[in-house]
């Protein structure tokens, strides 16, 4: 009888050992799974198409300038850029003509006939690689682009940060392009209480920013 009581007894501690063993393991694998997961970057949580924020939206008048960049998409896919020269001459793939000063609508239709099957024809401005960070900042900003890339929140960090005057609720971010201008209004405060953080968007060359007053 006690030997019948001893083998029990050893079977069952055995089977607890290893249920012990295998969860163990499980937690073991979860933990090293946990560890070794890839985390997202605080900049790609928030890496948002402009087209995502509301803005203000203006056309005006525009003139091919120099070094402004004509994008082709061709029928098969492949894109063609072609950029207007320090002569104010654009080479669409042997054909030369004077376009520096010419109409934005009439240049398209220019390049829609030099490419009739086009998918899509797109103008782009060329502007100076530089942002600009003006109004209630203690230090106003004109800034190359050189270093990498600069979200909204760095170029106001950049610029020493707000003065006790400023509207931190009401900034703008302006963007033009071949006459087509944005306007963004942005809630920097929600920002910088961890909130509304798609707002902080990847700025482009020319763009800028203004900072308000706050008047009480």
């Amino acid at each position: 009888m006690n030997k019948l009581i001893h083998q029990i007894q050893r079977h069952f501690a055995l089977g607890m050992c290893r249920e012990i063993t295998y969860f163990l393991l499980i937690a073991c694998t979860l933990s090293i799974g946990l560890a070794t997961e890839k985390k997202p970057s605080p900049v790609s949580e928030v890496d948002v198409e402009s087209a995502d924020l509301p803005c203000e939206v203006s056309t005006l008048s525009y003139q091919v300038a120099l070094l402004d960049r004509l994008h082709v998409t061709l029928p098969d896919g492949d894109i063609k850029v072609f950029q207007v020269s320090q002569e104010g001459v654009i080479d669409l793939e042997g054909e030369k003509t004077p376009v520096k000063g010419m109409n934005k609508d009439e240049f398209l239709a220019l390049a829609k006939k030099r490419y009739p099957g086009a998918k899509g024809i797109y103008l782009e401005e060329f502007r100076p690689n530089r942002i600009s960070v003006l109004g209630e900042v203690f230090h106003q900003l004109n800034s190359e682009l050189a270093d990498g890339p600069m979200r909204v929140m760095d170029a106001i960090a950049a610029a020493n940060g707000f003065t006790p005057l400023a509207n931190q609720r009401r900034v703008k971010l302006v963007r033009q392009n071949a006459g087509r201008v944005e306007v963004y209004e942005l809630d920097l405060r929600q920002m910088m209480k961890g909130e509304g953080m798609k707002q902080n968007l990847l700025l482009r060359p020319g763009d800028v920013i203004t900072v308000p007053r706050n008047f009480l």
